[in-house]
């Protein structure tokens, strides 16, 4: 009897095992050529940005448990900036060598889905890159940049079409789904950019511009798709908003964020199936929240909107949103903290009392931070250069103090460096207190020791000399 029941725990073990070997994905990555000392792997599915350093043999080894099929997507930012995304189905095991370049190979299961998704990716940029070359320094017309980029977008679906028998059913399911909203992304927004350069919204938007509607489909089964999902939420309600505008005649006439966000809710609510309403009302709402300057002028749609459609978890996570945001607001005093100076010398706010304070949340593998400090904060400085009260603040989220400080010394960067050093991404107790979801950031802390602006132009802008003397004249 004994023996029969070792036997069968033994079998249950066994299958126990299996099966977590059947779920669980392993992605071996081995450099070929420029070597890395870790590697970032961003994991939209849960959430989350990771580092992985390199074991014994110089391989990466990438373990993902649950939730298949999804898209994670790895790379490197020093010595060169490369990424390379991949589609993980249960069971694959799949191994990438790459030169973090323009040579890339797999091998083992999920390697013809990694091949298609990456020949994808290279037909796409290689249309781009010709494309930018033909237009060279020409402005286009929007009816044209609309053109453009669709039929840019549609690079990506013909090559998925061409090597359909290659890849799976899920994996061609899902692309399709990605490149069809990756590609009506940029030509629905794109009248934004343009009326941003002082032209009226009506001459920003041509007649074809509506036509861009008949392909989209509001369907709860296509929610799972995160491309699908992003699109719904912050691209399709720019277009029913300005449809909804243009049948009105006020496509011109200045709107508040406030009405802008509202109207956009009323028409998710018209418009949208269930589920998908239910996802992209909550997804605008803390959108609304997160970009807010004024939040009091939002907390009313938070609260009806909530009431209608939140679960008891999604409105207890919104109303603690709020709280960090409000906490955060302009004339509240900032989170307190002490950090280390490139002397190992500590430095707090107090230390800047009666100064206006420019802080700058950054990371040397950020493209956009590091753009900012070399095009940006020269300029930017030069006009304060000798103005005693405004002190130039860089907080770094690197995860390494090597990284921070080669940055620093590459860039050439004037001010005062402070590093909260991160876990992974920019998760560092600063970042966290700062509520940092993205970098780069800005927060200007006026005279009073008081938080000014919690989210600042960039130094290139020229509206940030602007604020700064605000803030210098503000009593």
């Amino acid at each position: 009897m004994i023996r029969k029941i070792l036997f069968m725990l033994t079998l249950c073990l066994g299958a126990s095992v299996a099966f977590r070997q059947k779920s669980e994905v392993i992605v071996t990555v081995k450099a070929t050529a420029a070597k890395a000392d870790s590697i970032w792997v961003s994991d939209p599915a849960k959430g989350k940005v990771f580092f992985v350093k390199p074991n014994k043999e110089g391989e990466f080894l990438l373990s993902f448990a649950s939730d298949f099929p999804r898209t994670i997507k790895f790379g490197i930012d020093h010595p060169k900036k490369w990424s390379l995304s991949l589609f993980l189905e249960e069971g694959d095991q799949l191994s990438v060598a790459t030169d973090f370049d323009q040579n890339t190979s797999f091998l083992g299961k999920g390697a013809e889905n990694a091949s298609v998704l990456e020949e994808c990716t290279r037909a796409y940029v290689s249309a781009y890159n010709k494309k930018e070359q033909e237009i060279g320094k020409k402005i286009l017309s929007p009816a044209d940049a609309i053109d453009t980029y669709y039929g840019l977008g549609q690079i990506s679906i013909n090559t998925l079409e061409a090597n359909k028998q290659k890849v799976s059913p899920a994996f061609y399911r899902d692309k399709s789904v990605s490149f069809l909203y990756q590609k009506l992304n940029m030509p629905v927004i794109l009248p934004k950019f343009y009326a941003m350069s002082g032209k009226k919204l009506s001459e920003c938007i041509p007649a074809s511009y509506w036509n861009l509607e008949k392909e989209v489909k509001i369907d709860d089964e296509l929610l799972s798709n995160s491309d699908y999902s992003g699109f719904m939420t912050s691209v399709f309600p720019v277009f029913l908003s300005f449809q909804e505008r243009f049948k009105r005649g006020t496509l011109d006439s200045v709107i508040s964020a406030e009405a802008e966000t509202r109207l956009k809710l009323n028409l998710v609510e018209k418009m949208y199936t269930a589920k998908v309403k239910h996802v992209v009302i909550m997804g605008i709402i803390k959108s609304a929240l997160n970009s807010s300057k004024k939040l009091t002028e939002v907390k009313p749609l938070v609260d009806e909107y909530s009431a209608k459609y939140a679960t008891e978890a999604e409105a207890k996570d919104l109303q603690e949103t709020y709280r960090k945001l409000d906490n955060l607001s302009a004339g509240k005093t900032p989170p307190p903290f002490t950090l280390k100076d490139l002397n190992g010398k500590d430095v707090t706010l107090k230390d800047f009392a009666g100064k206006v304070v420019y802080m700058d949340f950054w990371a040397s593998w950020c493209s956009p931070c590091r753009y900012e400090m070399k095009n940006g904060s020269p300029k930017l400085h030069a006009k304060f250069k000798d103005n005693k009260d405004v002190v130039f603040l860089y907080v770094s989220l690197d995860s390494k103090v090597d990284a921070w400080k080669k940055a620093i010394k590459d860039d050439k960067i004037e001010g005062v460096h402070l590093l909260s050093q991160a876990k992974s991404g920019v998760d560092s107790a600063v970042g966290k207190a700062f509520n940092i979801s993205g970098i780069p950031r800005y927060v200007i802390i006026g005279k009073d020791g008081k938080i000014f602006d919690n989210d600042a132009p960039r130094p290139s802008q020229d509206i940030t000399q602007n604020k700064i003397n605000e803030a210098l004249a503000a009593k």
